[in-house]
């Protein structure tokens, strides 16, 4: 699901910029629902769980091994010439991750670069937005499907 004014504005602020050939950028709020993608397909919203689920991994791993603030950490996982990039952007308040996939790469570090600069160009636009176009609509939950249940009721439920 895209967050329409989001996804517009930021639709808006990419078109603005020239991105690296085989580059797959795509912007997610920190539940892992999917604001824009460069290269929309079936894969997106998928994609954008994953990227916000290894986000969350690393920085709890981070957190173990006694590293208290992870804000100016990024994610990546690569080798010589395609990967995956994360990196986190401040949206004052309202956080999301820059996230990239890329191949083919003569340079990754010079991607790197690019693509966290590009980060960093894009919280200082959110934040320029008015405020109520920066926050991300969360549907407010009205109730559970289960309010009080037990771990047998759990297991038989799901038959384990």
């Amino acid at each position: 699901m895209i967050n329409g004014m989001m996804h517009e504005h930021i639709s808006q602020f990419m078109s603005k910029h020239r991105l690296p050939k085989g580059l797959r950028l795509f912007v997610v709020r920190g539940d892992g629902l999917l604001v824009w993608d460069g290269k929309p397909d079936n894969q997106s919203q998928a994609l954008a769980a994953l990227c916000s689920g290894v986000w969350e991994a690393s920085k709890a791993m981070a957190k173990a091994a006694g590293q208290v603030d992870v804000k100016d950490f990024r994610f990546v996982f690569d080798s010589t010439d395609h990967g995956v990039l994360i990196f986190p952007v401040d949206g004052e308040g309202q956080g999301f991750h820059l996230a990239a996939i890329y191949e083919g790469c003569v340079n990754p570090a010079l991607l790197k670069r690019q693509v966290h600069s590009l980060g960093g160009k894009l919280a200082q636009y959110v934040r320029q937005l008015p405020k109520q176009t920066r926050v991300f609509n969360q549907p407010q939950r009205e109730g559970y499907l289960f309010s009080d249940i037990s771990d047998d009721e759990m297991d038989r439920l799901f038959g384990i």
